[in-house]
């Protein structure tokens, strides 16, 4: 990039936030941040007595939520799921997993093809080409993974700006908001700002060159507190958090369509796969059942109704007759 991004120090009252979120979790990747991880973010074992299932998740609420349903789904199906949720992010997750730490955890499409299996053809112009592209290149691994069907819903990029600022400069779009940036503050993380399908791919669609550039440790409650506190005008989420069904946020349209498809799946070593193939039907039968509007809700019982995400995950499964009380 030509012009260098200039990182300021994060104000008082983020870094007030950013301490908070530090001692409740660790990492710097996610969707939603919980205060609320608590026995939903790992070290739980599920019922069951059958072979051991080790199962992760990144660190953030829509992650605790789907590891808790996967773990808690093959324990009412005979497995003894043991939950390593909370692990962190992309890369630490994808060691675990190729090193044999765990066995399975959620990831999606693109960001599989974005930073874990460095894809470098032209981006998939399709969910389903997305999904077969990154379940191609995890089977060609040494030692091999697979990516199970995917969940029906696309978890994307959410920028979104406070509604003051999208009233005073008539934000509606990436591209408006990109000829406005010179003025405003975009807060973010660490990860975001790095990876080829974050800011870098922001940057290279849309001639963004904000004011200031804050950075907190982790996407969510961070970000969406540090916009409504006045500290930034913009911030990052995606598109499933329960944050962005307030009206104090005007999530921007994207005519370009710059971001790849991210539908979460299951990914699962595959000798662990083909030593207990019943994973599959398992962990498909939940997943099919998930929706944008579903997740969004889910999230938000964690992210704004403050409830664990293992119970919210529990109660789901209940409510979909996918696990016993």
């Amino acid at each position: 990039m030509k012009n260098k991004t200039r990182f300021t120090r994060v104000v008082p009252s983020v870094l007030m936030v950013l301490a908070l979120f530090l001692l409740t979790a660790c990492g710097n990747v996610g969707s939603s941040s919980s205060s609320n991880s608590g026995s939903g973010s790992g070290g739980d074992t599920a019922s069951g007595k059958g072979p051991t299932i080790t199962v992760g998740s990144k660190n953030f609420t829509e992650q605790y939520i789907l590891g808790n349903m996967y773990a808690d789904a093959l324990a009412a199906n005979g497995f003894h799921a043991v939950k390593k949720l909370n692990l962190g992010s992309v890369q630490i997750n994808d060691q675990a997993l190729q090193k044999g730490q765990i066995d399975l955890y959620p990831e999606y499409t693109g960001t599989s093809l974005e930073t874990v299996l460095n894809y470098k053809g032209k981006t998939p112009d399709t969910p389903e080409k997305t999904y077969q592209a990154a379940k191609k290149l995890y089977a060609k691994r040494s030692p091999s993974d697979t990516m199970l069907q995917p969940a029906p819903y696309n978890n994307t990029y959410g920028i979104f700006v406070s509604k003051s600022a999208a009233k005073k400069y008539n934000l509606k779009t990436l591209a408006d908001l990109a000829k406005a940036s010179p003025k405003l503050t975009f807060v973010s993380f660490s990860e975001f700002q790095n990876r080829s399908d974050g800011y870098p791919n922001m940057k290279k669609n849309y001639p963004f060159k904000f004011k200031k550039i804050l950075k907190v440790n982790s996407i969510g409650g961070p970000i969406y507190r540090g916009v409504q506190q006045g500290d930034g005008d913009v911030g990052v989420g995606f598109t499933t958090d329960g944050q962005l069904r307030s009206s104090d946020f005007v999530v921007m349209k994207d005519p370009k369509n710059i971001w790849p498809y991210y539908y979460p799946a299951p990914v699962v070593r595959a000798d662990v796969l083909k030593k207990h193939p019943k994973i599959q039907g398992v962990l498909n039968k939940v997943s099919k059942t998930l929706s944008v509007e579903t997740m969004r809700k889910l999230n938000a019982k964690v992210d704004i109704d403050h409830k664990d995400p293992a119970e919210v995950a529990k109660q789901y499964l209940q409510d979909q007759g996918l696990f016993k009380k």
